[in-house]
């Protein structure tokens, strides 16, 4: 079943994948910008290529410039703040249910503000857009593959003080190819003892080893893309059997060329072969998408059919890192709004 765009946007949404400081508004970050430093345009469309990456990028390089014009003025509690709550409109008006945001606070610190200012911010954000909105979710922390061990130290700090406050797990982000896990393991070993979740970035800039690392050193309940199991068959199938949900990013992995094309995208292979298939943005900002257009871009481009995507939808809620009572709940409104709209198509 093919649905309009239209449509599309109505049905009930999970996020599990979702950078904040990738997802910021173009006009949010012309107004943070526009008395920081001399703009090269005032002209929001010229602006917008500053900030978003386009068909043509087709790299690593080309989507990483685009933060890198822009994320020094991210450095701020307020700011922070703002673009939470802001994503988390953004989420509300395609009916996004349940989103986890997450972000690095190491990368946001400085010398005025610290991790724990920045951490506090964001959670204040996503509480009003909890009371606004009435979206359900959690903050993610990522501790940062090439920063310095006490700024990791720092970060777990925070995630085990405001575990019960709005933060709902942890995650490992940063250069996979450069840097290995093992050095974080200690801090991930702790997380399973004290029962805070884990998901961790692997299987993108690296190969499939990256992901059993995850799996193994880490104990990841997901995996952020893990394309390259596809690499070993045996592996395939262990991360099949452990039902280990991988939180895919379609448009994200073309834009940064871990894969070629949409067309040769992995996804339909891993749904069609057990493996559990989660659809995410990233990073909905730069990548100028949102979950809408992922959903789209699965059926036009990827070869899934409207009940695939949903079966997905319901796997992403499944694996969220929330109490059953409110997965529960969530994936109880999920079913009823799709069979309403469904009843309507």
């Amino acid at each position: 079943m093919k649905i309009l765009d239209e449509s599309l946007r109505k049905f009930p949404k999970v996020d599990l994948h979702c950078h904040i400081d990738g997802s910021v508004r173009v006009e949010t970050l012309y107004d943070i910008m526009k008395n920081q430093v001399e703009l090269p345009t005032h002209d929001i469309k010229e602006f917008k290529k500053l900030v978003c990456v386009d068909s043509s990028c087709r790299s690593l390089t080309d989507f990483l410039n685009k933060f890198e014009f822009f994320y020094p003025y991210l450095k701020n509690p307020d700011v922070m703040e703002r673009i939470t709550w802001e994503l988390a409109e953004d989420a509300f008006k395609e009916n996004i249910k349940y989103i986890e945001m997450r972000f690095a606070p190491c990368l946001q610190a400085s010398e005025k503000y610290s991790q724990e200012d920045i951490v506090k911010a964001v959670l204040n954000g996503f509480k009003k857009a909890k009371r606004d909105f009435g979206i359900e979710g959690g903050i993610i922390l990522c501790l940062y593959r090439g920063t310095k061990e006490e700024e990791w130290q720092e970060t777990f700090r925070l995630a085990e003080k405001y575990i019960c406050d709005g933060v709902v797990g942890i995650d490992l982000a940063g250069d996979e190819s450069k840097y290995s896990a093992k050095p974080f393991a200690p801090f991930f070993q702790k997380a399973k003892e004290i029962r805070i979740p884990a998901t961790v970035h692997a299987g993108e800039a690296w190969g499939w080893q990256s992901v059993k690392d995850a799996i193994d050193l880490l104990f990841a309940k997901r995996i952020g893309h893990g394309i390259r199991i596809i690499e070993n068959s045996v592996f395939f199938e262990r991360v099949r059997n452990m039902k280990i949900p991988l939180e895919i990013c379609i448009t994200s992995n073309v834009q940064t060329e871990v894969v070629k094309s949409y067309k040769e995208h992995p996804v339909k292979f891993f749904y069609d072969n057990g493996i559990r298939v989660t659809l995410n943005t990233d990073d909905r900002g730069v990548s100028d998408i949102d979950l809408t257009h992922e959903w789209k871009i699965a059926q036009e481009k990827c070869g899934f059919g409207l009940e695939d995507i949903l079966d997905m939808n319901i796997n992403a809620i499944e694996g969220a890192f929330c109490d059953e009572k409110t997965k529960n709940k969530i994936k109880e409104k999920i079913q009823e709004e799709t069979r309403k709209i469904l009843s309507k198509e």
